[in-house]
């Protein structure tokens, strides 16, 4: 998702990241609430932190070991790693992970029915509401003020963000306290760097110039290390349903990603697979697959980046969080012309592009929460406060002194064997306990690329110059072809935004009628796509709108509409603006 919005809209925080019926996006979805703040005096406390300049040192945590389970879809995950082994020498806790294997959501369900679940949590909004509601969340009001200051300090003037509807902190996720765009933010729409080599490095702005390139690409190259070429690629059986043939639309129309949603300037929400935009882009899809282009394995497979590690995909619909690593293996095998340009497109070429914002929390999909299976909560909080502590932060973004990283001149600098083994180890992150089970921002609940720490030196690695220092010759070679520096560099100015729809939980009285939609365009979406006229095409298209206005359309998209009328309403009473 990576991971966008209108200029001029109020600072606005956000709750939670993606998941849910009608979820969308990028990569992520869960969190805050949609009512107004609660007068209890949190507000002020958290001023108070931050006015009497609360220690950013770890509290003084038991060093008894203590242990805690926790659910993860990484199957790489561990806690044997460098950092973490020192996340416990300094607090006394570890982690042992319960792999999901399969459907997540339907494995939290199963969890929940039987009583038997993790210690720790790592869910979306929609689940967090189930597992509330059947009595499973403990509340952390009273663990956060008794042992989180460094959690208190950071989050200041939003701390009171956190809390639900009821009053009630129920989940913990990141804080954004930089308000510039990350240094690796990139377009999502991705074209590997020989087709581009091939077509001249031509300007594509618009999807109807990137099918010209894919099909001249194609016709002279049919296969690719002996299997056939794809075109474009996709992934509609799992959860990234929702990124692959919900946010290209979004992209396409320049606008901020709010998931299965789009907003007006006059804040009315409507449902976006179902807009005259989505229609554009499935005509698109529909003439890749028509002629040749699309991958008719798209249809049934449920992860997409197992595709794109093949080689053979020409273009796609891909956040970077989801290339990543396949690019890391692409310079490791000595393929970097299987890379990817992360370019922008848009289905005109006058099309306003609104996609690059900030929002100041990190509310998302993985939110933790601390199930009543805990033994002694506290010393979880106090494991999270030491996350939040400078010294936190840098051990968990940074790494280890002399290990990972070196200090010149009073700044922090990542040891040149530690850029070459991200750059070349697709696992190094996992190996060295920089990856963690997601938090909104990234892992361990880093406060924001581009903020700085107290000692006035950055809380992440991750500027420009380390986004130069990890790129390839053939990536700098492909960038300076277009005029650029970074993938960045594609992308306009950074706006701060209130927050993301798909960031809040989802409005549990239209609940039925969305289910009903969703089924819907799931079920329409493979026709649409394999249309074989443009009359087929039609009549898809109307039996999709049809059923979804009798399911209950214009009631989805008056409950979102008011969620997003209530959720600015809460920031506004929250930080008094």
């Amino acid at each position: 998702m990576s991971k966008t919005w209108k200029k001029g809209l109020t600072l606005m925080a956000a709750s939670v990241m993606l998941t849910g019926v009608m979820a969308g996006c990028s990569s992520n979805n869960n969190g805050g609430s949609n009512s107004e703040a609660s007068n209890n005096g949190g507000n002020s406390q958290a001023a108070n932190a931050t006015n009497e300049g609360a220690s950013t040192e770890p509290t003084k945590a038991p060093l008894e070991p203590i242990t805690y389970t926790m659910n993860t879809a990484d199957e790489k995950l561990t806690w044997d790693t460098p950092i973490t082994k020192l996340f416990t020498e300094k607090t006394g806790v570890s982690f042992k992970y319960d792999l999901i294997v399969g459907e997540e959501t339907q494995k939290q369900d199963l969890w929940l029915a039987s009583g038997d679940y993790p210690d720790i949590m790592a869910m979306g909004p929609q689940e967090i509401q189930k597992y509330k509601d059947g009595g499973a969340l403990i509340p952390l009001n009273d663990l956060i003020d008794q042992y989180g200051p460094n959690i208190k300090e950071k989050f200041g003037e939003y701390f009171n963000l956190l809390k639900d509807e009821d009053g009630k902190i129920w989940s913990i996720y990141g804080v954004n306290k930089s308000r510039e765009a990350k240094a690796d933010a990139s377009a999502n729409f991705i074209v590997q760097y020989d087709v581009l080599k091939e077509a001249g490095y031509p300007q594509i702005k618009t999807l109807d110039q990137l099918y010209e390139i894919l099909k001249a690409y194609k016709e002279k190259h049919p296969q690719i290390d002996g299997k056939d070429t794809i075109g474009f690629s996709g992934a509609m059986a799992g959860w990234q349903v929702n990124i692959e043939y919900n946010n290209p639309i979004i992209s396409a129309s320049g606008l901020p990603d709010h998931g299965n949603f789009r907003i007006d300037e006059s804040g009315n929400v409507q449902y976006n697979p179902v807009t005259e935009d989505a229609k554009k882009y499935y005509s698109f899809l529909n003439k890749l697959y028509q002629n040749g282009l699309y991958d008719k394995e798209a249809f049934s497979q449920d992860d997409l980046s197992k595709k794109l590690a093949q080689g053979r995909v020409l273009a796609a619909y891909a956040p970077k969080w989801m290339v990543g690593n396949v690019e890391t293996q692409f310079r490791q095998d000595g393929h970097p012309e299987r890379q990817y340009a992360y370019l922008p497109l848009f289905f005109s070429e006058d099309t306003v592009d609104q996609t690059n914002t900030v929002v100041p929390t990190f509310a998302g999909s993985l939110q933790w929460v601390v199930t009543n299976s805990a033994k002694n909560p506290e010393r979880f909080i106090q494991f999270v406060d030491y996350l939040f502590s400078d010294e936190g932060q840098i051990l968990s973004q940074w790494g280890i002194e002399g290990t990972h990283y070196e200090v010149k001149d009073g700044k922090r600098t990542l040891l040149p064997a530690e850029l070459e083994a991200r750059k070349t180890d697709p696992d190094h992150g996992t190996k060295e306990g920089f990856t963690s089970n997601g938090t909104g921002s990234g892992a361990w609940f880093n406060v924001g690329d581009g903020a700085k720490l107290s000692d006035g030196d950055y809380a992440t690695p991750l500027t420009k110059d380390y986004q130069l220092s990890v790129y390839d010759d053939m990536t700098k070679e492909v960038l300076a072809k277009y005029g650029k520096e970074v993938w960045a560099d594609f992308l306009p100015p950074a706006v701060v935004v209130p927050g993301y729809l798909w960031q809040v939980s989802p409005p549990e009285n239209i609940s039925l009628q969305a289910k009903k939609i969703e089924e819907a365009w799931k079920k329409y979406l493979p026709k649409l796509i394999m249309a074989k006229s443009p009359t087929d095409f039609d009549s898809s298209w109307d039996g999709m709108k049809s059923t979804m206005e009798k399911a209950g359309l214009k009631d989805v998209n008056d409950a979102y509409t008011k969620l997003w009328a209530d959720f600015n309403a809460k920031f506004k009473a929250t930080i008094g603006e």
